[in-house]
């Protein structure tokens, strides 16, 4: 999957019902969960203008941009993963306006 989750209440309650089920692996959560900190950390600082992150860039390529960013950092592996997030997306791509 490279493009863009469905984020819809419906998608994601019925998602969210299946954890709730008993119905989905740990291993299938921590990918979604990967992911979901990722787009969240993403809509909270693209609200306050500070990550924009171009529309054409799917999942995948933000998911390559954090990792690439922890591998270059050793010694955060204690810090709440959601600010290795943010720093590696505001690097690659903060908001610039003319």
């Amino acid at each position: 999957m490279d493009g863009m989750p469905d984020l819809t209440t419906a998608k994601l309650n019925q998602v969210c019902s299946e954890i709730a089920d008993g119905k989905v692996k740990e291993q299938d959560f921590n990918q979604g969960l990967c992911i979901g900190i990722i787009l969240g950390v993403e809509d909270n600082a693209n609200y306050d203008n500070k990550i924009c992150v171009p529309k054409n860039i799917g999942i995948k390529e933000r998911a390559q941009v954090v990792r690439d960013y922890v591998a270059l950092q050793p010694n955060r592996m204690n810090e709440a993963f959601a600010s290795l997030v943010f720093d590696a997306m505001i690097e690659k791509w903060p908001c610039s306006f003319k």
